[in-house]
C-alpha cells in the first residue's frame, strides 16, 4: 500500500511539474441574452463576448484573474413614463431597440483536488469579482453593479494527450449591489435614483473542450450565466415631476446569457 501511494505521489508531482508556470487565453464568443423586470419590462438581445484570462500556475495551486466583456442589441419589451407639458404622466407600454454592455472581472485562486493524476484536474478555487451592466439605449443611464464571491469546482479530463474535456460548475454569492439610474435630467424627480439590492445570487456552468494542434491550442466551451435579484430597498424620499414626495425601488430582475465561446489557450 506505502509503494502505490508513493507511485501515485510521483506522478502527480511529475505531472504537476510540467503544468508550472504562466498560463493565458484570450477567446470571443456569440450567443443570447435576456434581462427581465416581470410585469415591467425584458429583452431579447444577441450577445458578444470578448473574454480574456492570465494566470500562475505551481503544482497543485493556481492564481488567475478572468476579464469578460459584453454587448447586447436587440429588442426591448416594456412600458415608459411619457411627460405631458402639464406635468402629468402616463405609462406607455413600448418596443423599441435595446442596447447593453456588461463586464465582469474575476480573481481567484485554485486547488487541484486530483494533482495525482496525470489525466485529470479538478480546481476547487474562490476569490472575489464584480460584474456590472449598463444599459445605454434609453434616454437617461441605467447602471447596476453586483460584487460578489465565486465559488467553482473548474476542471478537465485528457482523453487523448491533444484532446480535453473542460467543465465549469460555479455558485456566485452576491455580497452587494447597487443600482444607479439617473433621472433628475428628465424631471421625473428631482435626484438621481440609487438603489441597494443586496439580496439575490447567480450561477455558471461550462462544458466544452480543448485541442492541441501543430501550432496552437483552441477550446470551444458552452456557457450558461444566470443572476436573479430580489427587489432593492427603498430609496430616500425625493420630489417627483408631479411635485410629490416619493419613494422609489427597483424590482426583481433575472439576468440569462447563453453562448458560445471559441479561443486560444497560450
Amino acid at each position: 500500500m506505502k509503494k502505490i501511494f508513493v507511485i501515485f505521489t510521483l506522478l502527480g508531482a511529475m505531472f504537476a511539474e510540467s503544468q508550472n508556470g504562466f498560463f493565458s487565453e484570450v477567446g470571443a464568443g456569440i450567443g443570447y441574452y435576456r434581462y427581465d423586470e416581470p410585469q415591467v419590462m425584458n429583452t431579447d438581445d444577441l450577445l458578444l463576448n470578448l473574454n480574456a484570462k492570465l494566470g500562475y500556475r505551481h503544482h497543485f495551486i493556481k492564481t488567475e484573474g478572468v476579464g469578460n466583456v459584453f454587448v447586447a442589441f436587440g429588442r426591448y419589451n416594456g412600458a415608459i413614463l411619457e411627460l405631458r407639458e402639464n406635468g402629468d404622466g402616463q405609462e406607455r407600454k413600448l418596443r423599441s431597440f435595446s442596447a447593453s454592455q456588461i463586464f465582469d472581472g474575476q480573481a481567484k485562486i485554485g486547488l487541484d483536488l486530483l494533482f495525482f493524476s496525470d489525466s485529470m484536474d479538478l480546481f476547487v478555487q474562490s476569490g472575489i469579482a464584480y460584474w456590472q451592466l449598463f444599459y445605454f439605449s434609453s434616454s437617461y443611464d441605467r447602471k447596476q453593479g453586483y460584487l460578489y464571491v465565486p465559488i467553482e469546482l473548474e476542471g478537465e479530463i485528457r482523453s487523448t494527450p491533444s484532446f480535453a474535456w473542460t467543465y465549469l460548475l460555479g455558485y456566485k454569492h452576491l455580497i452587494e449591489g447597487r443600482h444607479t439610474t439617473t433621472i433628475s435630467s428628465l424631471g421625473i424627480a428631482d435626484v438621481d435614483l440609487f438603489a441597494r439590492q443586496d439580496k439575490g445570487f447567480g450561477f455558471k456552468a461550462s462544458f466544452g473542450w480543448k485541442k492541441q494542434n501543430s501550432d496552437s491550442t483552441n477550446f470551444t466551451r458552452f456557457i450558461v450565466d444566470y443572476w436573479k435579484i430580489d427587489e432593492s430597498t427603498r430609496s430616500e424620499p425625493t420630489t417627483t415631476h408631479l411635485g410629490r414626495r416619493a419613494q422609489f425601488i427597483e424590482p426583481r430582475n433575472f439576468t440569462l446569457s447563453i453562448y458560445l465561446q471559441y479561443g486560444w489557450n497560450f
